[in-house]
């Protein structure tokens, strides 16, 4: 991940900084949260794009003097366009002290309507998808310790999905996923957390127990069902979709056919874990 993405993505942490206890950040951001701050390794680089997917309840509330769309705004950013729909999906896009940023607001689907945008505070446009309750409602709180916030001020604080919720989340909306690659990315996402977190698989493991029981008994068979059908073989879409994301230097020991069979390995004993854990 160049390092210019990850400096840029600070930077909006600080200009947004009175709106964090109400922001849980989201996306491929999540990852390198648990590594950098979480499990406190920064030398784990999962992959990114610049685009910064920050999630919002359906009610904002305003926090001191300015709105979101205010702060983002007198920092440069410009509200834009990502579709033709009406209302449009909007994104804020621009430069911050020489830092290209991208970030998109969302927040949970409430009814039956698929992808609608709506105002979650005066300005600020969000587009509302669903299973997002998921990772609004179980969160955990981190510190950003490598950000120069000046003397005596506190470290920024952020909030993320907690590692089973992110996992819930992602397994759920991989495969509605019009486009290959983001299907692609939310694949090696899990993978990358599976395979690289030893020590959250545990965790996980138990609260995807609890998740199962606090939502919708059909979310959970979806989970299952969707990572069941993308990994049942060596053959299927699921390892060939996170083949194609694997950085070139990830796993250097492992050519093309072991890397599938890792995969696959890494997904099939988390299912047997996760079945596993109805019965205990």
């Amino acid at each position: 991940m160049p390092k210019d993405f990850k400096a840029g993505f600070l930077k909006t942490l600080w200009i947004l900084k009175d709106y964090l206890s109400e922001i849980v950040i989201g996306g491929g951001w999540v990852p390198l949260v648990y590594y950098h701050y979480l499990l406190a390794d920064k030398s784990k680089e999962p992959i990114r794009t610049r685009d910064i997917d920050l999630m919002v309840r359906e009610k904002l509330p305003v926090i001191g003097s300015k709105t979101v769309d205010q702060l983002l705004s007198e920092a440069g950013l410009e509200a834009k366009f990502k579709n033709l729909e009406t209302p449009p999906v909007i994104c804020y896009e621009g430069n911050i002290d020489g830092y290209e940023v991208e970030i998109e607001f969302l927040t949970h689907q409430k009814g039956a309507r698929e992808d609608a945008v709506v105002e979650v505070q005066k300005g600020l446009k969000a587009q509302s998808l669903r299973f997002i309750s998921i990772s609004i409602d179980n969160t955990i709180e981190v510190e950003i310790d490598d950000f120069p916030v000046g003397d005596g001020l506190p470290l920024l604080k952020v909030k993320v999905p907690s590692p089973g919720a992110y996992i819930f989340h992602k397994g759920l909306v991989f495969a509605r996923r019009a486009r290959e690659q983001k299907k692609a990315k939310d694949l090696y996402y899990i993978f990358d957390i599976l395979a690289n977190c030893p020590e959250l698989k545990e965790r996980i493991i138990a609260e995807l127990k609890k998740l199962r029981e606090a939502y919708p008994a059909g979310w959970f068979k979806t989970f299952k069902k969707n990572l069941k059908t993308y990994f049942s073989a060596i053959t299927s879409d699921g390892v060939s979709l996170i083949t194609g994301q694997r950085p070139l230097a990830a796993f250097p020991n492992l050519n093309d056919e072991q890397f599938k069979q890792y995969v696959l390995g890494i997904f099939q004993e988390f299912i047997r874990q996760v079945e596993a854990s109805k019965n205990d």
